[in-house]
């Protein structure tokens, strides 16, 4: 073997070395949140939320705590595919996705949150989710974390089977930004001249410090139909009075998400001290049921938090 020969044997070997080298390097490198939804295949829709609404450098920020949705979430809400999210102006996607995202570190070991019952965090978009820790879990708004505490480089993930809808301001308006809600709204605005109060326990301007947070079982509007109430028309026809008893029984003080309810009985702000709700809990999922209903209700939906209000949405109205 000549010189020349071993002299670029040698700068041949050197420079594989080197490339594995780098290649090792690069392969230690810590991931970000980014990456890790790049990498995982069930985070596909998200990572396609994100492109569209142009968030992607958000996720790049230093001490972020990411509540992530599977794909699995994302089509249970009705985003089948990444064509879905178009019918979202950017602003209002955006809006939606910084719902889960919290700027700082947050795991289950934080002091805070050990052992934390509905504790009131801070989102990206200025909103409020809700955390509870326990034996049985981390939960956000009443959702389970499915997998908590993934450590990236510059923060942690949390996966959850649920994508996070914030409501609005306070109950009222929540109701009145739902399609579904048109015979709910006319009910309360109907009983306005015999309970002024119950419009404003809804809207947030209450001045009763124990009605400042409450917990609503929604009808929705086939509910009402159900009930014998197919138009607003027929709102408008009913006694403000009976209407008034009916929705109060729909109320519950305080917030009480759906991983919250026990199976027995629950007060609301009906006048009557016998008129409670009773809560079962079938392996199908909760139920609620009133003292004149010959079946509980399903929940079509559960935990929407509006400012002031934990929403669930129900599929019958309850009779006191």
């Amino acid at each position: 073997m000549n010189r020349l020969t071993y002299f670029f044997l040698t700068l041949l070997f050197v420079g594989l070395g080197s490339c594995k080298k780098n290649d090792t390097t690069a392969d230690a490198q810590p991931k970000t949140v980014s990456d890790v939804l790049a990498e995982t295949p069930t985070f596909s829709l998200f990572r396609a939320a994100l492109i569209q609404a142009g968030l992607s450098d958000a996720l790049k920020a230093p001490n972020l705590t990411l509540f992530a949705p599977t794909d699995a979430a994302f089509r249970a809400r009705g985003f089948s595919s990444a064509d879905a999210f178009k019918s979202f102006s950017n602003a209002d996607l955006a809006n939606l996705l910084r719902y889960h995202l919290v700027t700082g570190v947050v795991t289950t070991k934080t002091p805070e949150l050990s052992s934390a019952n509905n504790l009131a965090v801070e989102t990206s978009n200025t909103g409020l989710v809700y955390l509870t820790n326990g034996t049985n879990g981390l939960f956000i708004n009443g959702v389970k974390v499915s997998l908590a505490d993934q450590a990236v480089a510059n923060g942690v993930i949390h996966t959850i089977d649920k994508v996070l809808v914030p409501q609005g301001a306070d109950a009222l308006t929540a109701l009145k930004n739902r399609p579904d809600m048109t015979l709910l709204v006319a009910a309360i605005e109907r009983t306005s001249s015999v309970r002024p109060d119950l419009r404003t326990i809804l809207n947030g301007t209450t001045t009763s410090p124990n009605l400042k947070q409450i917990t609503l079982f929604a009808p929705n509007d086939a509910a009402f139909t159900a009930a014998g109430f197919k138009t607003t028309a027929d709102i408008n026809n009913a006694s403000p009075q009976t209407l008034a008893n009916i929705l109060t029984y729909h109320v519950l003080q305080g917030f009480t998400f759906s991983n919250q309810l026990q199976a027995g009985q629950l007060t609301t702000l009906n006048s009557s001290s016998a008129n409670k709700l009773t809560v079962a809990l079938p392996t199908t999922g909760p139920t609620v049921k009133g003292n004149k209903n010959a079946t509980p209700a399903q929940f079509k939906d559960t935990d929407l938090v509006s400012g002031n209000a934990i929403i669930h949405v129900i599929d019958q109205v309850l009779q006191p």
